[in-house]
């Protein structure tokens, strides 16, 4: 079965007109009938998995698999940098605590909860049920971004929700990868649940987590102090921005060749590019309004490659045949979610200056919505049945994050912010 990698990709002089076709419809249809185009990417990427292109001089689409490291190296970074560069400093510094919070130990609790309750509700051998609980456990950043897009919310919130997306990204890897390299080295697998043979320091857990998540703060903040020295010898914006996705991708290889997240190292680097590009003394309003529609360009072609990836890893026929395991997924998923929210943002209301109200506080829960990510990671697991099994489980979820937990987060944001202008005080 060939995959399809960065190389095919390049090499084949049909995918890209094809790609931006595909947006430009999908762009059409949505605008005619209020869907998301969004949704309508999704739809045509599950359309084009299920058909069978054998006999008209296209080799069948279903024989190929997207190299998840595609996924993780070349389209969440970019979204995950845009989102925070555009988050203002002094308002993260409100939200900083809780966003924090809710992407390290949220993630934590969402994968311990999960996968409890999976492996209690659904029988899977206890390494399987973690693994999933920590691939689905971080929310999908580019999913919050586009219903963001459509509905308004206070922007404090916004700004709340955005940090955590990007951050629990790398907090979800982190912990994935971890999982997997303690059943790896003490001879569990995911077709084996021997989890009582399996013996975890947790401290040293702990510090390895530290070590990998800060690690790639420093280095984004690095990188980004140093690019900023270098913007105020530059005056031209095509320069500039060159100099914007220099420091984006040098965060990531740089902090993935320390052993850090790359992830979190783009996080910080988009942050810290925001404050560059609100300092008129470093960046003119010119050389700022181009790199601002440029990362907008990038961030949409990014979040069409996240969605269309969805719909093409789709297989709706494993998905029918397993709905009864994936409705408990969605169950445990959900738990998760709350035991992994509510508690945190209570704490952080009573013992910070960051208030959130109850409303807040349902939005935040229902926004823990599941994409691309979650995909790509089920799709590095070694090949096994179980494999297969989370594959669709994790599809399901992400399913119904599309086709349910959407359209219920836009409904109930209208509903309780009909003016997007509450904003609790932090007193």
């Amino acid at each position: 079965m060939p995959e399809l990698s960065l190389a095919h990709l390049l090499s084949n002089e049909y995918v890209i007109p094809v790609f931006l076709l595909t947006i430009f419809l999908a762009s059409l249809v949505a605008t005619r009938v209020k869907v998301p185009y969004t949704m309508i990417l999704v739809a045509i990427g599950i359309s084009i998995s299920v058909m069978d292109f054998t006999g008209h001089g296209i080799q069948n689409i279903a024989g190929f698999k997207v190299d998840p490291k595609l996924i993780l190296y070349f389209v969440i970074p970019p979204l995950i940098f845009e989102a925070m560069m555009k988050i203002d400093r002094e308002q993260f510094k409100t939200i900083r605590i809780s966003a924090l919070a809710l992407a390290t130990v949220g993630v934590g609790l969402a994968t311990i909860v999960g996968g409890l309750l999976l492996s209690y509700l659904a029988g899977l051998p206890t390494i399987v049920a973690f693994a999933f609980a920590a691939l689905i456990a971080p929310t999908d950043a580019a999913i919050v971004i586009e219903v963001f897009k459509r509905v308004k919310i206070p922007k404090t919130l916004a700004t709340l929700m955005e940090s955590e997306a990007s951050f629990n990204d790398a907090t979800g890897v982190i912990i994935f990868s971890s999982i997997m390299a303690i059943a790896a080295t003490q001879g569990s697998s995911l077709s084996t649940d021997n989890i009582s043979g399996i013996n975890v320091n947790i401290l040293e857990t702990l510090g390895h987590f530290a070590w990998v998540f800060f690690g790639g703060i420093a280095i984004g903040v690095g990188l980004g102090v140093g690019s900023q020295y270098l913007h105020r010898l530059i005056e031209e914006p095509f320069s500039e921005t060159a100099l914007s996705v220099a420091t984006l991708f040098g965060s990531v290889v740089i902090s993935n060749a320390l052993g850090f997240s790359g992830l979190v190292a783009a996080a910080a680097a988009g942050l810290w590019f925001g404050v560059i590009m609100r300092k008129p003394n470093i960046m003119g309003e010119k050389v700022r309004a181009y790199a601002s529609n440029f990362w907008e360009m990038i961030a949409f072609f990014a979040n069409s490659v996240a969605f269309l990836y969805l719909g093409l890893n789709m297989d709706m026929a494993r998905i029918g045949q397993n709905l009864p395991l994936i409705a408990l997924a969605i169950i445990a998923v959900l738990a998760a979610r709350a035991v992994s929210t509510y508690p945190i943002l209570a704490a952080t209301h009573r013992f910070t200056k960051e208030k959130t109200t109850g409303a807040w506080r349902h939005v935040i829960m229902i926004g823990g919505m599941r994409g691309a990510l979650s995909v790509a990671l089920v799709a590095t697991l070694p090949e096994s049945e179980m494999k297969e099994i989370l594959k669709t489980i994790t599809f399901g979820v992400v399913l119904s994050s599309l086709i349910i937990q959407y359209p219920v987060l836009s409904r109930y944001i209208k509903k309780a912010f009909p003016e997007a202008t509450q904003e609790p005080k932090n007193s």
